[in-house]
């Protein structure tokens, strides 16, 4: 990322697609506060080296560019949903349909055909989307999780005695969900459940070690 910045200055232009793409990429990594302080202190560092009278203005402008797209919005940091409702679904098959590259799913169960449905539509434009789930719940009637196998989604389940009890969701390592909403029709019908969504770096992080974790303990659906 430094070496963006510094080819972005070393031409004088810094452009409204350079802008996106260095938010993209402080997004995709998932940089801490520490980091994004370093980053910024490498902006004023490159501009100090850089700046001569003649191109004052475009250092000028080029700081403040720079600066503003090290900064991720504060604003709906965290929100939270209830049902019933659909409101819980709704920011669910919202976060799928907004994915680029990967969902990393840990759920205990699906069997809501809308969301099933994203799912699918998701797969097919290719992105990588790994699914947790636990092996009891599998076999309910209604459960949409052989489905996501057959169509070549990766999925993984507890065989064990125990539950694998988790109800979260990583969308392209930037976006958390979490909460007590099961991934069923009844949930937002009649339960009275929550998620919470977070872009918060340090919690993504703890909970994309946990599915890791999990997957690499999990046995494979074939």
């Amino acid at each position: 990322m430094v070496e963006y910045l510094q080819r972005s200055i070393a031409d004088e232009v810094f452009s409204k697609d350079e802008k996106r793409t260095l938010k993209s990429m402080v997004q995709e990594r998932i940089l801490d506060a520490n980091q994004l302080n370093f980053l910024c202190g490498k902006v004023f560092e490159l501009a100090n080296a850089t700046i001569t009278p003649a191109n004052y203005p475009f250092i000028m402008d080029w700081i403040k560019t720079a600066t503003s797209a090290l900064v991720l919005p504060t604003t709906s940091t965290t929100d939270a949903f209830f049902s019933p409702g659909d409101a819980c679904r709704n920011t669910i098959i919202q976060r799928i349909d907004g994915a680029n590259k990967q969902l990393q799913i840990c759920v205990f169960t699906i069997s809501d055909d809308s969301i099933t449905k994203s799912l699918l539509a998701a797969h097919r434009r290719k992105v990588q989307i790994k699914v947790i789930t636990d092996n009891d719940k599998s076999l309910d009637q209604g459960s949409d999780i052989d489905q996501l196998a057959r169509a070549g989604i990766a999925v993984k389940m507890d065989i064990t005695s125990n539950h694998m009890h988790h109800k979260f969701m990583i969308a392209d390592q930037h976006t958390l969900i979490t909460g007590s909403y099961n991934w069923t029709l009844s949930a937002a019908k009649y339960n009275h459940e929550n998620i919470l969504l977070t872009r918060e770096a340090n919690v993504i992080k703890s909970f994309s070690n946990q599915f890791d974790k999990l997957w690499n303990e999990m046995k494979k659906i074939d």
